[in-house]
């Protein structure tokens, strides 16, 4: 087995809210083509922005971004909503995007044996980044959110204990963008 030393490392969870409502109700089929649109959307918005794809179990995402690749994970995300929604509007399923960042140590290894064999990552981090929470939104750990560049900060509302944020909306979250009080809208 490889070495088994701790790297650190950004955890993204993405487990979709109303998904086991919505799967008791429609076709086994109609759910396969819901996840084949889904996993196909993970790879083409986390991939891009630095993100790998560990593993999906139903309509869990297990990713890792790189320490650095805060602001990308926040971004994968933030598209990941609108394609969810998408996608759930094409295959008529109540799902919107539940996800967690926390960014931690943990191994990164090998695990299985065989032709079963698969990249995976393993520790406590990887356990807290679960237990972030649960349902709709976007939550973010501690250290993701001060590794965020400061303009991105002032979208998120902190929620303690532990201290938690959570994504009310994706105003304000850009650099260079600002948000006008009177109006209520972003200014480029």
């Amino acid at each position: 087995m490889d070495t088994l030393v701790p790297v650190k490392r950004i955890i993204l969870l993405i487990d979709l809210a109303g998904f086991a409502k919505a799967s008791q109700t429609a076709d086994d089929s109609e759910i396969v083509e819901f996840l084949q649109d889904y996993y196909a959307a993970c790879a083409e918005v986390l991939s891009p922005k630095g993100g790998t794809v560990v593993k999906f179990m139903g309509d869990a995402c297990l990713a890792t971004f790189l320490p650095e690749a805060a602001k990308q994970a926040v971004e994968g995300l933030v598209e990941m909503q609108g394609r969810i929604k998408t996608i759930a509007a094409k295959h008529q399923l109540a799902v919107t995007l539940g996800a967690n960042l926390h960014m931690t140590s943990a191994i990164e290894t090998e695990l299985g044996t065989g032709s079963n064999k698969r990249h995976d990552i393993i520790g406590r981090g990887v356990n807290q980044t679960f237990l972030l929470g649960r349902g709709p939104g976007i939550r973010i750990s501690e250290p993701v959110y001060r590794a965020l560049p400061s303009s991105m900060r002032s979208a998120w509302t902190k929620h303690k204990p532990p201290a938690i944020y959570h994504l009310e909306s994706p105003d304000g979250l850009y650099e260079g963008h600002r948000k006008d009080a009177a109006s209520n809208t972003l200014r480029w």
